[in-house]
């Protein structure tokens, strides 16, 4: 078994736990498919707990790239470029 496979054994397992797709299976599919089914389990199993979902609610934040203006103007002292 080659160091590859290895690192990958846990994501198998995992996905062959939630899955119920075998080995051969699994690494017959497009890799893009094997992440996609890999995340989407992971997210399904943060989602059953408090601390899970707590975690999801706090990534979803910092992926937030945009600022929030509404909440900015509530800050004491801001001011929107070119404004009084």
């Amino acid at each position: 078994m080659g160091n590859e496979e290895v690192r990958i054994m846990p994501n198998i397992t995992y996905l062959n736990r939630k899955t119920g797709m075998g080995y051969e299976q699994l690494m017959k599919l497009q890799y893009p498919i094997f992440l996609a089914l890999l995340r989407e389990n992971y997210i399904l199993d943060l989602k059953e707990t408090p601390e899970g979902r707590a975690y999801l609610e706090q990534i979803e934040r910092l992926k937030v790239t945009t600022p929030d203006f509404s909440k900015l103007s509530q800050i004491s002292g801001y001011q929107k470029a070119g404004g009084n």
